[in-house]
């Protein structure tokens, strides 16, 4: 037997969210007119929409990670201060910079 297909799979969740949020049973929301069952239903698709987001949020790598830049060291020249790397601070203090 196959299982079910992505919009069966949809309309299942919404329904348990509907019951979930509405506190009705699936037999009483099944009694309810169409336009209140399209308002619990509005409500709980913006509830899984909402999780759907935060979910996707979480599972996000951040956009900047945090960078050490500790190894590096602070010269100086006119008033106006670096941060280089150890290999390239020979090189900054032969065209003057100093170390700060």
């Amino acid at each position: 037997m196959a299982g079910l297909t992505k919009e069966q799979k949809a309309a299942k969740a919404l329904l348990e969210k509907v019951v979930e949020l509405s506190g009705l049973k699936a037999e009483e929301f099944a009694l309810l007119s169409a336009e209140e069952q399209a308002a619990h239903a509005e409500k709980a698709q913006e509830a899984i929409d909402a999780e759907v987001l935060a979910k996707a949020d979480a599972a996000k790598k951040p956009d900047e990670e945090e960078v050490d830049n500790s190894h590096l060291i602070a010269v100086t020249k006119d008033g106006e201060t670096l941060e280089v790397h150890p290999s390239a601070l020979a090189d900054h203090k032969r065209i003057g910079w100093k170390e700060a």
